[in-house]
């Protein structure tokens, strides 16, 4: 008897652009999908017709004094178009399976671990 436990069902990782998000049935990721559609459809008209107010961003790292610090600034090489266009673009939800049931990320691996483990042994 394996020493893990698996949703039965393949999920879907639906994020908004951060790291961690939701994982979520087809039927949910599917009304999930229209409704981040129609939602970006409305970001994209708001940017676009803001522009005065919008600009092209970017980020990279500054160290002083050896210590890692983040710095946004506004990006003159790009085109504020291309940026309204990547800033709409939809994360696609992704199908995920197999899904471990955990309390940790320890769990997880350990849980992956055998898993894996029975699966090379078929």
């Amino acid at each position: 008897m394996a020493d893990y436990s698996i949703h039965p069902g393949t999920l879907y990782n639906y994020t908004a652009g951060v790291q961690c998000g939701v994982l979520v049935t087809e039927r949910v990721m599917r009304k999930l999908a229209r409704l981040q559609a129609k939602h970006l459809l409305e970001v994209k008209r708001l940017l676009s017709d803001s522009k005065e107010e919008v600009f092209p961003s970017m980020w990279t790292l500054h160290y002083p004094e050896g210590k890692q610090t983040h710095v946004n600034y506004i990006d003159l090489s790009c085109s504020l178009e291309d940026r309204i266009r990547s800033a709409t673009h939809a994360h696609a939800p992704k199908a995920c399976y197999p899904v471990f049931i955990a309390n940790s990320m320890g769990e997880a691996q350990a849980m992956a671990e055998a898993h894996h483990g029975e699966v090379a042994e078929v």
